[in-house]
């Protein structure tokens, strides 16, 4: 397996936290996500197996402290983004694996919930957002790993799997309040905090 880590930038990351956390706020948390999720990935892959897709060079330098290179990122969105970054890894491969999509604002993403989506055998493994409407966690197998286009942004749960049946891969869905929870508005992240003071 190859895992993929899209990482906008330390300063530009999480923006929509704003209202709750100025600059600096943002970018110790992006930092903080981005070794966690780092960390998870090296757990679950050797790091020669692990990418993080940046055009943020101190994103690249905390990914060499887990033995994990880096590609570019060249601005295009982070559809195009990925796209480049699989064109990347297949280049490297002898033979069709599986490719992950791990995005860093899953702060309860245990190697345990992450290890639960890995072990569906379909072509292409969704475990959407609490709104059933994104895509948190992306695997792609055999035909899809070559073949789906990268469709994140609004409605990506239905485009992903409209894309899927397009191409007639098989396609399972994991629910896991686990990656369902993500640090993507200043309500979830109010609920993160408040919960991490419980703990």
């Amino acid at each position: 397996m190859h895992i993929l880590i899209p990482f906008k930038s330390l300063d530009a990351g999480k923006s929509r936290l704003s209202p709750c956390l100025d600059r600096d706020r943002r970018r110790a948390l992006c930092e903080w996500l981005l070794a966690q999720t780092l960390e998870r990935a090296s757990k679950l892959e050797a790091p020669e197996h692990i990418k993080v897709v940046t055009a943020d060079r101190r994103a690249i330098a905390i990914a060499a402290r887990y033995d994990v290179g880096g590609l570019p990122d060249f601005g295009g969105g982070l559809n195009a983004a990925l796209e480049d970054g699989r064109a990347a890894v297949l280049s490297e491969l002898e033979h069709d694996e599986s490719l992950l999509i791990l995005p860093i604002d899953l702060p309860y993403a245990s190697i345990e919930a992450i290890g639960q989506v890995l072990s569906h055998p379909a072509d292409i493994v969704i475990a959407p957002d609490e709104s059933g409407t994104g895509t948190n966690l992306l695997l792609l197998r055999r035909a899809a790993l070559r073949r789906l286009s990268f469709a994140y942004g609004p409605g990506s749960y239905a485009a992903h799997h409209a894309a899927a049946r397009a191409l007639a891969l098989t396609i399972e869905t994991v629910t896991d309040r686990r990656i369902a929870f993500d640090l993507d508005e200043p309500q979830h992240y109010v609920a993160w905090r408040a919960q991490e003071r419980t703990n």
